[in-house]
């Protein structure tokens, strides 16, 4: 009796200690670590990804948000140590410097194309995030330079409302007879918004002029070139020459929101929700005025998502991305106030009736605008060695034609040195 005891007890023992070593179940899901800038579209990509996950239960995605002036800096430090994130929202503005380590979608794309369906997307949309025939990213908006006009300091002013044909010297002699002084000579209203600390508008007039930043194979800078100067100088004279524009650290510091400005050269389509809860402002846009070597120069940029090239979990995030550029995901960018990347959505009832109302300026600029210089060390060359010598012609009175060959110096000698390491 005692034997049959210590027999079941042993069993017994053995069987507890089997079932409490049990593995635990294991998550089999796909993980996709996704890196994205923190802006204030946060909670409309949030729950884009978590319809995602509803639509995907495989795929577990691990968000890692990085607010929007760190993002750089982290995308390109995870990068260099090795731990890129499988998915991250990158662009032709950042693709030069990303280009080894992004993964080429070709492939999928080709296979998955009817879903995708190319033919929705702009024609110069697809031709931004197509280069050199392969595919690298997929689009969820874009940015396009624009002239941004305030209607009501037009009418005030007696003045027509641009128009697609306009020159830079209808812009300038518009923008002098909307400059408005009180009595004792202070300006109450601009006739133009300048920008500053960056290339957003004075690289749009050096490609208005028929200039470039470097030459084609991106072995010099060219800023010195003459044609570079007519629109350096065009530049500098809205403030010294004509004056229609604030110098640096003058004018209302919120700029066009302010309604104290009744043009913006070259604004950015990201502003769109900022301009429309604003109750007083009414403005419109209009395609860039044309510069001597034409309707050229105006900036076009993608904001989109690319995959690692080392992912583990190519198919996974595919889908990811495929979804965010998919017509849905599209539809919630453009609620929330971005520019449609494709046609199906710009076509909704609802994106006509939102500010600005001449849409039809966005598909004339997108035809005659450019990506930014497709050069790994292009940010860090216009911002650290360029944009300096650009802030002293304005705010010192630097001649251009000093301030561009100062500038062209710098770029050509940070060039030579990068070369030479490659060679190397």
């Amino acid at each position: 009796m005692q034997n049959r005891f210590r027999r079941r007890a042993a069993l017994l023992v053995m069987l507890v200690a089997i079932c409490g070593c049990r593995p635990e179940p294991q998550d089999t899901r796909h993980h996709v670590v996704f890196l994205y800038p923190i802006e204030d579209n946060r909670p409309m990509v949030e729950g884009l990804i978590r319809h995602f996950e509803a639509l995907h239960p495989d795929i577990n995605l691990e968000v890692r948000a990085v607010p929007g002036n760190q993002y750089q800096a982290k995308i390109k430090t995870l990068v260099a140590a090795g731990e890129p994130p499988d998915v991250f929202v990158c662009g032709d503005v950042t693709f030069p410097y990303l280009r080894p380590f992004v993964a080429d979608l070709s492939d999928l794309c080709r296979r998955d194309a009817k879903e995708i369906d190319f033919a929705d997307y702009f024609p110069a949309v697809q031709r931004s995030f197509t280069i050199d025939r392969h595919i690298y990213f997929l689009p969820q908006a874009f940015n396009v330079s624009l002239l941004y006009y305030n209607k009501r300091l037009f009418r005030q002013s007696g003045e027509r409302f641009p128009s697609s044909n306009w020159s830079w010297s209808d812009y300038a002699e518009a923008g002098r007879r909307l400059t408005k002084r009180a009595p004792g000579g202070l300006v109450v209203s601009w006739g133009s918004t300048i920008t500053t600390g960056w290339w957003g508008e004075w690289l749009t007039l050096v490609h208005g002029a028929g200039g470039d930043f470097f030459n084609p194979d991106v072995t010099a800078c060219t800023l010195d070139t003459p044609q570079a100067l007519q629109g350096l100088t065009f530049y500098r004279d809205k403030i010294y020459k004509n004056g229609f524009a604030p110098a640096p650290g003058e004018g209302a510091s919120t700029g066009f929101r302010s309604n104290t400005f009744a043009m913006e050269f070259g604004g950015h389509t990201g502003n769109w929700k900022s301009y429309r809860q604003i109750p007083d402002l009414e403005w419109d846009i209009e395609a860039l005025p044309k510069g001597p070597s034409g309707r050229r120069g105006g900036e076009l940029s993608l904001s989109a998502m690319g995959i690692a090239k080392k992912t583990k979990e190519r198919e996974a995030a595919w889908q990811f991305i495929k979804f965010m550029s998919g017509k849905e995901a599209i539809e919630a960018f453009a609620k929330f106030g971005y520019p449609a990347v494709r046609r199906s959505i710009a076509a909704m009832p609802f994106y006509a009736l939102q500010p600005p109302l001449n849409k039809r300026a966005l598909e004339v600029a997108m035809e005659s605008a450019e990506p930014d210089p497709d050069a790994p060390d292009f940010m860090e060359i216009a911002l650290d060695l360029v944009q300096p010598e650009i802030d002293e012609m304005l705010s010192d009175g630097m001649p251009p034609e000093a301030a561009a060959r100062r500038a062209t110096r710098s770029a050509d000698s940070f060039l030579k040195t990068q070369i030479s390491r490659r060679v190397r």
